[in-house]
């Protein structure tokens, strides 16, 4: 039987999972979200809103349609990690034995959390888990989770395969997508929470490279459902995505790759972006994609070399 709640202080029963959903200009994703998460039957959970310095009303709205749910109010938009952070240190610090983190554009499937908890009672070796992300209104694959390849490059493995031609089952995977996954507390505590120089995308890559590097699994669940709206908040292929996506890259070639490799990896990408990614994104007449290759290049760069200061510190 797996536990869905422990005595707090003063014997207080306090749910064993917190569930942390981080939004920013999300008020119109956000009712879906909860409504689906708080409809997990079986499981007792709390629930933490991180209204991420939104304008749009989202924390009134949540605070008066859903009054059961938490509502943390920071002043200004600080990234999805450290918004995170802050939800996750709460929810350690009230004895959480498992912390749920789901995108505001993300809608759990009836079941997912029982699948999740009963994957990690039978996996105790694997500490972060994730299971099948559907794009939103079709049936295909959006995530099973992540692959790396030998770039140090990041992919929602299976992206856009058809449900039906999904022949994968549970087990483990390189890495966890932070856009709906489970992860154990007692992981957490040993490898720390989202590394806050990240400020979207690849946070989780690198949470889940660190856990491996810890001896902790990252767990792939298959009939854990949930469906995606698919890059909802800064818009599929933006220049801000894509900026982002450039410096997260390469920080965490920095942090992860072997030395030497990194240390060939990054101004060789850094080229590739300015010298060949840019003018192609000019040639096909979108300038504002060019300015971001070139954006992520310059950034990129800079964040990789805090990351091998980083690196070389953390590792004395």
């Amino acid at each position: 039987m797996i536990p869905t709640s422990i005595k707090g202080p003063e014997g207080v029963t306090q749910p064993s999972v917190h569930a942390v959903v981080v939004s920013w200009q999300g008020k119109h994703l956000i009712g879906d979200c909860l409504r689906a998460l708080l409809a997990q039957r079986g499981q007792q959970l709390r629930v933490t809103v991180v209204d991420n310095g939104s304008t749009d009303g989202t924390a009134e709205m949540v605070a008066r349609d859903f009054p059961g749910v938490d509502v943390l109010r920071l002043p200004q938009n600080v990234g999805y990690g450290r918004a995170n952070n802050e939800a996750i240190r709460r929810a350690l610090a009230d004895g959480a034995r498992f912390v749920a983190l789901v995108n505001n554009d993300v809608e759990l499937g009836a079941g997912w959390l029982e699948q999740m908890r009963r994957a990690a009672a039978e996996q105790p070796e694997a500490g972060l888990f994730c299971g099948t992300l559907l794009f939103r209104g079709q049936e295909r694959v959006n995530s099973t989770g992540l692959a790396i390849d030998a770039f140090g490059r990041a992919r929602d493995r299976d992206f856009d395969l058809p449900l039906a031609e999904l022949d994968r089952a549970d087990g483990p995977v390189e890495g966890v997508t932070g856009g709906a996954a489970l992860l154990r507390s007692t992981a957490l505590e040993k490898i720390g929470l989202f590394d806050p120089a990240y400020f979207a995308y690849y946070e989780d890559v690198d949470l889940s490279l660190r856990a491996r590097r810890s001896g902790i699994a990252c767990w792939y669940v298959r009939g854990a459902i949930a469906r995606h709206r698919f890059a909802a908040t800064l818009g599929a292929d933006s220049p801000r995505q894509r900026y982002l996506l450039g410096v997260g890259h390469l920080r965490t070639v920095a942090l992860h790759q072997p030395l030497f490799k990194a240390a060939a990896l990054v101004p060789l990408t850094m080229a590739y972006r300015a010298a060949v990614k840019a003018p192609l994104e000019l040639l096909r007449g979108r300038p504002s994609l060019a300015l971001a290759e070139l954006r992520a290049a310059a950034g990129g760069g800079l964040m990789a070399l805090r990351a091998f200061s980083d690196r070389s510190r953390l590792r004395r």
